[in-house]
C-alpha cells in the first residue's frame, strides 16, 4: 500500500481516490469528494469514469460496449427484480465505446438478476456493492 497526495484537483476541491488490484489482477478505482454547503458525499470516479452518484447502502455498476437499449434493459431486469433504483448515472469513453452504468438500488440485487443483466448487457465487468 502506498499514499499519494497532491495539492490540486483539476475537477474538485477536496478528492479521494482509492485503487486496488483484486484477486484476479484487475485494477480497480474509486474517487469520491463532498459537495455542497451541506458538504454530501458523492461517487465523482470509478474505474477511469466520470459519474456523480449518491454512495448509498447498495450499488451497482456494469462495464460495457455502448450501445443504444441497455439503460431500459438494466431497468427492465431490475423491475422484474422488484429492485427500485434510487440514482442511475451512465457515463462513457466515447461514442460506441466502453461504458459505465453505475446504480444506486434500494435494495440488494439477487445474484440471478445480475447475472442476467451481464448476459444481456454483455457486460465486461459487473459489480454489486453493499455497504451496510
Amino acid at each position: 500500500m502506498r499514499l499519494v497526495t497532491e495539492s490540486e484537483s483539476p475537477d474538485h476541491r477536496n478528492l479521494i481516490t482509492i485503487r486496488g488490484t483484486l484477486a484476479d489482477g484487475q485494477q480497480i478505482s474509486v474517487g469520491g469528494t463532498l459537495v455542497g454547503i451541506a458538504q454530501k458525499e458523492r461517487l465523482v470516479e470509478v474505474n477511469g469514469f466520470d459519474v456523480d452518484i449518491e454512495p448509498t447502502e447498495h450499488l451497482a455498476f456494469f462495464t460495457y460496449e455502448d450501445r443504444p437499449g441497455m439503460v431500459g434493459t438494466v431497468g427492465r431486469i431490475l423491475g422484474e427484480s422488484n429492485v427500485n433504483i434510487a440514482g442511475m448515472q451512465v457515463a462513457r469513453d466515447a461514442k460506441g465505446g466502453h461504458a459505465l452504468v453505475a446504480l444506486s438500488v434500494d435494495s440488494a440485487i439477487p445474484a440471478e438478476s445480475l447475472a442476467e443483466i451481464k448476459g444481456a448487457m454483455t457486460a465486461t465487468r459487473v459489480r454489486a456493492v453493499n455497504l451496510s
